[in-house]
């Protein structure tokens, strides 16, 4: 089999992710052979964290002119995947795309019409997949034991340091990532159209910003020289301690904003903040599911609560802990299980409650990005769970937080299908099965 050659194209800190995998992993099938970002400060701090020596590179056909790639994994942000996959597919190379796959409409649109127009195929990094207790669901859900979902409840919650962290970076702007609704909840809407494997029809939604932005009682331009840090300000940046974390933000971020003036630790309460940090959506789905949902991104605590209810039984998945690096999807390792809760009868005599266990994994999202790194660049992985994603699902899941923010805007009910206007072929998008 031919030898994949990637290249990384963004080298923010999401993009070591995907090349320590590719250098330490995946050494043996695949070669990382090129770097691309429009800051060349930032590539050099790349390779200096990583202690590697890859190849950079500022201009995309340079890139692929000297390093003779295969495959490109755009890591950049949002609002340039679009652009980014078209360049990928102008010069003969498949796309693996960071979540989410689009901010808008129009650059869904744009991208299924490159699939058609390459013959090639977008592949979208749904990590959340392939966290075990995902996993356990999807099986629960295969084998039938819920009977037809008909009614999901999602409760995500952001705590103040991790929901924060959005409102320092570009995801701060509406423009550059689509709000929480389509760069954060993209993740949560994916798992759900993929659990029950229908496509959504409809939205409407409510969105606010309440903490952050404007709302907040002083603002400056940035923490590391903000008089009001020291104790005033409660938010202030403090990752910056963890030895770890210094290192990948001075090389990534404090060293190269001479090459491009992008800030990393700037205000919460910008003025110009214009996505929420308090989001509800309902969704209806073509077989009649309903979804509840709502996003805090400044709760004392981080987490989830997902109850899902089918003609047969009810499933509840729950882990709200105040430690992050713990907390059920998002935890990154440790030791114990976490459990499913599935409850069955039709009386209130005849109830019965089964636990399933599901046993903690090492490792970036439960574990879960190891598992999607196996699918993504090794050989013939047998995926029963269809846990691998394509566009269909990229464009499902971002354009149900794209239905939202318009649903918010113009205070309606908003339908997949008028998203999909000036000229989308019928039927072009619909999920994998």
């Amino acid at each position: 089999m031919k030898r994949k050659r990637y290249v990384i194209v963004g080298a923010g800190g999401r993009a070591t992710c995907f090349a320590r995998a590719l250098i330490v992993d995946y050494r043996e099938c695949a070669d990382l052979v090129a770097l691309c970002d429009v800051n060349l400060l930032r590539l050099r701090g790349f390779n200096e964290y990583l202690e590697t020596q890859i190849p950079m590179f500022t201009d995309f056909g340079e890139m692929v002119a000297k390093s003779a790639p295969t495959h490109a994994i755009i890591c950049s942000p949002d609002y340039t995947h679009a652009a980014m996959i078209e360049q990928a597919f102008q010069h003969g190379l498949e796309a693996v795309c960071e979540k989410p796959m689009a901010t808008d409409a129009a650059k869904v649109r744009q991208i299924l019409a490159l699939e058609k127009q390459y013959g090639k195929k977008v592949a979208v990094t749904f990590n959340y997949r392939y966290h075990p207790y995902s996993a356990q669901i999807k099986r629960v859900l295969q084998e039938g034991r819920l009977g037809a979902i008909r009614s999901i409840n999602f409760e995500w919650l952001l705590d103040k340091v991790h929901g924060g962290e959005y409102f320092r970076r570009w995801h701060a702007s509406m423009a550059h990532s689509g709000g929480l609704f389509v760069h954060k909840a993209t993740h949560h809407f994916d798992l759900v159209n993929w659990f029950i494997g229908s496509e959504p029809a409809s939205v409407a939604a409510f969105g606010s910003l309440n903490v952050f932005g404007a709302k907040g009682p002083f603002r400056g331009e940035r923490c590391s020289t903000c008089r009001y840090a020291g104790g005033q300000c409660a938010w202030e940046m403090k990752i910056h301690t963890v030895p770890q974390h210094k290192r990948i933000f001075e090389k990534l971020y404090w060293e190269p904003e001479a090459g491009d003036g992008y800030v990393r630790d700037r205000c919460l309460f910008r003025e110009e903040i214009d996505i929420y940090d308090s989001m509800n959506a309902i969704v209806s789905y073509r077989n009649g599911t309903q979804l509840s949902y709502s996003l805090t991104a400044y709760a004392p605590v981080e987490g989830y609560r997902l109850s899902m209810i089918g003609t047969e039984a009810r499933l509840e998945a729950s882990t709200v802990n105040a430690n992050t690096m713990d907390a059920g999807i998002m935890q990154d390792g440790g030791t114990g299980e976490d459990m499913l809760v599935v409850t069955r009868g039709h009386t209130r005599e005849d109830l019965a409650v089964e636990q399933i266990a599901v046993s903690r994994q090492p490792g970036a999202h439960g574990g879960g990005d190891k598992r999607m790194f196996e699918h993504l660049f090794g050989d013939n992985v047998p995926d029963p769970l269809g846990q691998a994603a394509g566009s269909s699902a990229g464009a499902m899941s971002c354009l149900i937080g794209i239905a939202a923010n318009q649903a918010v805007a113009e205070n309606r009910v908003v339908s997949i299908n008028e998203l999909f206007l000036n000229g989308a072929e019928n039927n072009a998008w619909r999920i994998e099965k």
